[in-house]
């Protein structure tokens, strides 16, 4: 009997053990680019990434982004249009709506501020090879 719960737990140790260990395809694949993590995973799709306008000091990019959800491992794909100022280092997010609208960095919602300012800086960063906030 002990033989048996033995195998037992040492069977439900392996199994659990496989899944948090598995690798996840994102990380692996040179065609992601990891942003940040709030309530899931954001990946930036760097063969989407699309300058444009390039008018120094005025940038226009876009991109694919998926966000991977903690909670049920969901995707969710969006494409993300983002304009920059070099001089002032503000950004503007074209919304649902076609409107500019623009970016909060440093709201309240610390979580949400830096999600936003990641994504910007990872579009910018595959475009550029250079970080728009330099941080």
């Amino acid at each position: 009997m002990k033989k048996f719960v033995a195998v037992m737990i040492f069977a439900f140790v392996a199994a659990f053990s496989v899944n948090f260990c598995s690798a996840n395809y994102y990380d692996d694949s040179p065609d992601y680019v990891y942003i940040t993590t709030h309530q899931g995973t954001y990946y930036l799709y760097l063969p989407s990434v699309d300058v444009q306008e390039y008018n120094p000091p005025h940038y226009q990019i876009a991109g694919d982004i998926v966000h991977v959800s903690g909670f049920n491992g969901k995707e969710s794909w969006w494409n993300i249009v983002i304009r920059y100022n070099w001089y002032t280092k503000e950004t503007f997010r074209l919304n649902d709506s076609n409107s500019w609208v623009k970016e909060d960095i440093t709201g309240d919602n610390f979580a949400a501020s830096r999600r936003k300012r990641n994504i910007a800086d990872a579009l910018f960063r595959a475009a550029y090879n250079m970080d728009f906030y330099g941080y």
